[in-house]
């Protein structure tokens, strides 16, 4: 079929007609038909592996999380364990501290005794060598002291300058 254009052309330069070969041979339109339709067919198999491909990835790292916090909460129990363990010692040490049983056993076990008066030596420590402590109440009061007299200073310029 041959298409034709009413509309009027100014010049010399007349439009060509264009034949469509696709329009009247039925063979030729129904390829041009199986072609889009390929191509659409094409196009849709892409995206649906796409999604697929995207929707794999995401159960992939959903998977890497869950085995993550599996691992961890594995580690968390190993942790419960051993912080029981040495609650249950350290309760264990505290029961057995008992100084009566500590020398006994280092009496019968170690043959250890306590020392007689030959074997105690006194050390003298000469005076210079000590340590004094300082009153905390007598620190405080002279910096209270010292910021009081401070303020009755300023104030008795003060007063000075104005008279």
């Amino acid at each position: 079929m041959i298409k034709t254009d009413k509309s009027y052309i100014n010049g010399t330069a007349a439009r060509k007609l264009e034949y469509d070969v696709y329009e009247e041979n039925k063979v030729l339109s129904n390829k041009k038909k199986q072609r889009v339709n390929n191509k659409l067919k094409v196009k849709v198999v892409f995206a649906f592996m796409v999604v697929f491909a995207l929707s794999a990835l995401v159960m992939y790292r959903y998977a890497l999380i869950t085995d993550i916090n599996y691992k961890i909460n594995a580690k968390m129990n190993v942790l419960n364990e051993i912080k029981n363990e040495n609650t249950r010692l350290k309760v264990k040490i505290e029961r057995e501290l008992d100084l009566q049983k500590i020398q006994q056993f280092a009496q019968e076990n170690l043959g250890m005794q306590k020392p007689d008066k030959s074997q105690c030596t006194f050390v003298k420590i000469p005076r210079s060598d000590f340590t004094t402590a300082t009153n905390n109440n007598e620190g405080k009061t002279k910096i209270s002291d010292n910021i009081f007299e401070a303020l009755l200073s300023k104030v008795d310029k003060l007063t000075g300058f104005l008279y």
